[in-house]
């Protein structure tokens, strides 16, 4: 009986050393996860900080752009790579605002990109906005081999005109007309809408060569 114990009590305690570094691991993730969360969240509370210190003066003269709201005049955009290019009323754009400092943002902004990419070939201009620095950008770009252009947004002016209330968001223009908005509360909701709104901008439509 006392073996049997003994037996019994080794297995435990072999059990617990096996175990052990899945433990240690598991922890290390739990909290990597948690302090990237907190990363996003901080971001978040930011901008929305920032927002809601202008919303008055944006509000009263009624600076920003909404869902069926149209663009007056072509946008200009500054890319990373140095070119400038401008939102045209007769072309059809998904803009994704993203922060290099909130990785879960940046996944989300690559999920949508992958469902949707295969319009580019039909005219759908993707690009991405960002108010971080051009290093932390450029740096950002190369570590994940980034698949869609980069504006920088170096005063904010962009976030104020679309009111980005939250990171990552997604704008879709259509035409010159603001059809959708999202932000990272209700991308996953608005997805399947964005899907058939772009379906709906581009069917018939041959691939541009």
């Amino acid at each position: 009986m006392k073996k049997l114990k003994l037996k019994v009590k080794a297995g435990l305690l072999k059990s617990w050393w096996l175990a052990l570094p899945l433990l240690v691991l598991s922890s290390w993730w739990g909290y990597k996860n948690y302090h990237q969360f907190e990363q996003c969240q901080a971001i978040n509370q930011k901008l929305m900080n920032e927002l809601k210190k202008a919303s008055g003066q944006v509000r009263a003269q009624k600076r920003f752009l909404e869902e069926g709201d149209r663009l007056s005049t072509p946008l200009p955009l500054s890319l990373l790579d140095g070119q400038l290019v401008k939102i045209e009323p007769d072309e059809t754009y998904l803009l994704i605002f993203i922060s290099t400092g909130c990785p879960a943002c940046l996944e989300i902004a690559l999920d949508v990109y992958g469902k949707v990419h295969r319009y580019e070939e039909k005219g759908l201009r993707i690009i991405s906005i960002s108010r971080n620095l051009v290093e932390e950008l450029v740096d950002m770009t190369s570590a994940r081999n980034w698949p869609m252009a980069v504006a920088h947004d170096t005063t904010g002016q962009l976030h104020r005109l679309f009111q980005i209330d939250g990171l990552p968001s997604v704008v879709f223009i259509e035409h010159g007309v603001i059809k959708l908005k999202a932000n990272t509360l209700s991308i996953d909701r608005r997805l399947p809408e964005l899907k058939e709104m772009i379906l709906a901008a581009f069917v018939g439509q041959p691939s541009r060569p």
